[in-house]
């Protein structure tokens, strides 16, 4: 009779610490679930800016009247995109570094910052058109 009630309190404690170590297991799965995922894929994001954010300012720039400088049409299409982006749950912000013109060609060296609240990227770009 001994045997069996030690034979039954190792089965228990063997159970268990199974039971704790597949709770954990399943917790920490969950809990890496929250910080991973397409959520979190910033890149698909980035690529719609690289892609997008060098037109709408070429057509800004192509578009705006003789007074307007460069640095007030990025400015414009930043606001926009900024705006965009919060809408969708992202915060942003694009800094102008330097732009110039000659003759006729543009030059724009820029940054943009995008954050999910969880994870966040600092992308440098040139565009000339």
């Amino acid at each position: 009779m001994k045997e069996r009630a030690q034979l039954l309190l190792v089965s228990g404690l063997l159970m268990t610490i199974t039971i704790i170590a597949v709770t954990s297991s399943i917790t920490h799965s969950v809990n890496m679930g929250h910080h991973q995922g397409e959520r979190h894929d910033l890149t698909s994001i980035m690529s719609s800016i690289e892609n997008s954010f060098p037109l709408a300012l070429e057509y800004e720039v192509d578009n705006a009247a003789e007074d307007v400088t460069l640095t007030t049409s990025f400015d414009n299409i930043s606001d926009t995109f900024e705006s965009l982006l919060i809408s969708r749950g992202y915060s942003s912000a694009f800094t102008l570094t330097s732009s110039s013109e000659d003759s006729g060609t543009y030059t724009f060296v820029y940054s943009f910052v995008l954050s999910d609240s969880v994870m966040s990227v600092e992308v440098n770009q040139s565009i000339t058109f």
